[in-house]
């Protein structure tokens, strides 16, 4: 079985074909001029390639280059304790919420789209969350339910130092079970099911902050480091009682190593938002031999999409390598391939968000009324506390054509705009470490055409339809 999905994969990638139809959560199928959007998002990425090529070496740099505000500055140690105190008080708050989220998970409706827990961790946290990050910057270091008890409870105490050569080991393994709970399990949005692993998940991690100490909510806890990680892309920063403005990604200019394991942990995440539309295609059916007229649900393919995330997740992780062993193969300058690839792994964020916001757009456009609507009934035994109980949801704009077009090309735009950030980024990252020129271009050529490729693939699974 394994060999035979890790087989219809690579056919996958070197057989693509134009569609002319695009779904949005299966609500209808809408033709649309594929052959026209596709070309136009990947002529747009191309365009961008050829830009970072012709101009010199210090260009792109200059955009990357942070700008500080020098109206917006305060004193490192007030900020440090005070900012401290306010994050322990905020988490505090985070942690309380959580509790009651999870108690009405237990208690309240069984149904995912009438309990808070269910909408909220599924399409108000998850969802959102991420974007926050890079809007406004590090904001989940005040949100995070484990910091406040964490540092009451254990302070700076551990009995183990995590090293951060093998850190990355943690984050990746619970992401990947993260993963297959969402996509594989037969039901992740039951509410007393996720209000389980939600209290699993959370005494684990105490458990590891209790051995580790508090640097393993920056270290072990996948979550914190992947949001902590797209907090770097934010335009808007603080740091040493400065405060910083540049463009998405400029935060990295200061950093100059990442260790080799973060290659692991994005290429899951990326997997997994990638495989998560990839698996609803007809397509998928096609690899898995399964009658879509036939599909009995979730049960019906667990072992299927165990094994296709799994793959996607290994043949991403050995297809990154492979380009930045190979972009760095011909060059005539010495660089040692552990030191650079973990820092070339970043590039990979603005991606990672781009196929967030397109596959989940839909979700949280309906789902969010949802949440509107519960807040009011939290119990769900009738009550309307702030009015709102009564707002009917509806899902009116998927079966217009004018709303569903701007929807498509908001999904479209995210990511090819993802994919340009990317090869930006890319290119400023290998500025970094290499002297001449044409090192920068050579190196940039393979992980060049990977950029155009999973373009393609994400207008792909953008505009196929998917199996209801």
């Amino acid at each position: 079985m394994f060999i035979k999905i890790t087989s219809l994969f690579f056919l996958f990638f070197i057989s693509f074909e134009i569609s002319y139809a695009h779904v949005s959560e299966r609500a209808l199928t809408l033709l649309l001029p594929t052959e026209y959007y596709i070309p136009a998002g990947i002529s747009v990425l191309v365009l961008t390639i050829l830009i970072t090529y012709i101009t010199p070496k210090s260009f792109i740099g200059f955009l990357f280059k942070p700008l500080e505000i020098k109206s917006i500055r305060f004193s490192s140690y007030l900020s440090d304790y005070y900012v401290n105190i306010l994050r322990i008080l905020i988490s505090l708050l985070s942690f309380l919420f959580l509790i009651f989220l999870v108690i009405l998970g237990f208690i309240g409706s069984r149904d995912p789209l009438a309990n808070p827990l269910s909408i909220f961790i599924w399409s108000i946290w998850f969802l959102i969350m991420p974007l926050v990050q890079i809007i406004f910057g590090n904001i989940w270091t005040f949100l995070n339910p484990w910091y406040g008890i964490g540092w009451i409870v254990f302070k700076n105490r551990s009995i183990f130092k995590l090293e951060n050569n093998i850190s990355f080991i943690f984050p990746s393994i619970s992401f990947l079970l993260f993963s297959l709970f969402m996509l594989v399990d037969i039901s992740p949005d039951d509410p007393d099911r996720l209000a389980n692993v939600v209290c699993f998940y959370f005494l684990l991690n105490f458990i590891f902050i209790w051995l580790f100490g508090m640097s393993w909510l920056d270290k072990g806890e996948c979550f914190s480091v992947f949001f902590n990680l797209l907090s770097k892309l934010s335009w808007l920063w603080f740091r040493d009682g400065k405060t910083y403005l540049g463009f998405f990604g400029s935060q990295l200019n200061s950093i100059s190593y990442f260790p080799p394991l973060i290659v692991i942990f994005l290429t899951i995440i990326l997997a997994t938002l990638s495989f998560d539309g990839l698996n609803e295609t007809f397509f998928w059916f096609k690899v898995i031999d399964i009658n879509p007229l036939e599909f009995h649900g979730r049960s019906s393919v667990i072992l299927e999409n165990s094994l296709g995330l799994l793959t996607f997740a290994l043949l991403l992780f050995f297809i990154f390598l492979f380009t930045i062993y190979l972009g760095h193969k011909f060059i005539n300058e010495d660089v040692k391939f552990k030191n650079i690839i973990g820092i070339n792994a970043l590039a990979l964020l603005p991606i990672a968000v781009a196929y967030h916001i397109a596959h989940y757009l839909t979700t949280f456009l309906v789902n969010v009324q949802y949440f509107y609507k519960i807040v009011s009934d939290p119990f769900n035994n009738g009550s309307n506390y702030l009015g709102t109980s009564d707002f009917h949801v509806t899902t009116s704009f998927f079966n217009s054509i004018e709303t569903v077009r701007v929807i498509w090309l908001i999904q479209a735009f995210s990511i090819v705009f993802g994919h340009v950030i990317a090869v930006l980024l890319a290119h400023s990252i290998s500025e970094k470490y290499l002297k001449l020129k044409s090192s920068i271009l050579i190196s940039q050529f393979p992980i060049s055409i990977f950029m155009i490729f999973y373009t393609f693939l994400g207008l792909w699974i953008l505009s196929t339809p998917t199996v209801g």
